[in-house]
């Protein structure tokens, strides 16, 4: 992911809660090209309902640091259908974009030639796709639709070799009809361009599965509510305006929060290499206590499956007793109402890793 408009202002945030995200042990977010057919297929027809009538003496700013909050799941507590519900559409988005996979998706090479057609856009957006352009007008209709669902579907779980989408394309997207809209006459053009862009932001967040999916998918409907902020500013609707403002105050609190999960189970900082420059697994006081409790009981489903794989390190790698641990969870997680969870959960029991397999993205303490 190195293709990002160094100018804009917006993607070393999301770029930087990304590269956190990895280091911080997401070991489920190497992107590997699905192996797709050459059928294409076409959005079907769907509509999108009006948004929700907005009350604002109904509306509140959530209090995220309110101790008594903090069990909240990281999800928008604002009501986003009041900005831009999602469309009716009966289509699985995931298979139009899973076809943009990098390496060997049968469209890859439409998604690195839609980068060279991009342009400046306002400072604050970078490099954005012309506004007639003809990938940017393909996607519009599988924003419509109602989910976009990867796994196990298109993507099977695979532990930390789990493939994940072309994130860099719905970002690209979304940044493109966010400058479309601010240049378009129409106000209500311009609204239609924000509103698809928060779709696309909801549909990636919508199955919590992989973090970084989430992150991105968070950034697109930042990105896009700055969009409806301005427009709404400049056009005098202040109650639109101010709709906005709240839920883009949500956004920090969400990031800040991921990385605080991540850093709490991470195994990052129980890596060490011994004289053989071997990896060796070393768990700091606490952490597997951590990384078990988020496995078992986070609200939020991607936090549960980033332990999961933790615990597969552990279960192969810990000192006897912390296998045992590792391994009773994992044995009582394959039972897990989340079909999503129980199936992670059982690979993670069921397939050992070897310390050879960490080298690929774990550097030795003792080496940096």
């Amino acid at each position: 992911m190195t293709s990002m408009n160094r100018g804009s202002k917006i993607w070393p945030v999301v770029l930087a809660a990304a590269v956190i995200v990895v280091l911080a042990g997401s070991l489920g977010a190497r992107l590997i090209a699905r192996n797709s057919s050459a059928v294409m297929p076409r959005a079907p027809a769907a509509s999108v309902p009006n948004p929700a009538v907005l009350q604002v003496a109904d509306l509140e700013v959530p209090c995220w640091t309110c101790p008594s909050n903090q069990d909240w799941p990281l999800r928008f507590q604002t009501d986003l259908d009041l900005l831009a519900p999602l469309g009716n559409g009966p289509a699985n988005a995931a298979e139009w974009f899973a076809l943009f996979a990098k390496d060997a998706g049968p469209r890859a090479g439409d998604a690195m030639a839609a980068l060279g057609r991009r342009v400046e856009g306002p400072e604050w957006l970078g490099k954005v796709l012309p506004p007639d352009d003809p990938l940017l007008l393909e996607a519009e209709p599988w924003c419509d639709q109602a989910t976009m669902k990867f796994y196990p579907e298109i993507f099977e779980l695979d532990g930390y070799s789990t493939k994940v989408a072309n994130l860099l394309l719905p970002l690209n997207f979304v940044r493109s009809w966010v400058a479309r809209g601010l240049t378009a006459e129409n106000p209500e053009a311009a609204m239609a361009d924000f509103r698809r862009a928060i779709r696309l932001g909801r549909l990636l967040r919508q199955e919590d599965v992989v973090v970084i999916s989430d992150l991105v998918g968070l950034a697109c409907i930042h990105i896009a509510t700055r969009g409806v902020y301005q427009r709404a500013r400049a056009d005098g609707d202040l109650e639109l305006a101010l709709l906005a403002s709240v839920v883009l105050g949500e956004v920090a609190p969400q990031r800040l929060r991921t990385m605080e999960q991540l850093t709490s189970t991470d195994l990052l900082d129980s890596f060490d290499g011994n004289a053989e420059e071997e990896v060796e697994l070393r768990l700091r006081p606490g952490k597997l206590d951590a990384v078990i409790e988020a496995a078992e009981s986070s609200p939020d489903r991607r936090f549960r499956c980033e332990a999961i794989v933790g615990l597969n390190i552990v279960r192969s790698l810990g000192t006897p007793e912390e296998r045992n641990r590792a391994f009773e969870s994992l044995d009582e997680l394959a039972g897990d109402a989340d079909s999503i969870v129980a199936e992670g959960a059982r690979w993670s029991r069921d397939q050992p890793t070897e310390a050879e397999q960490l080298k690929e993205w774990a550097v030795p303490q003792n080496q940096k």
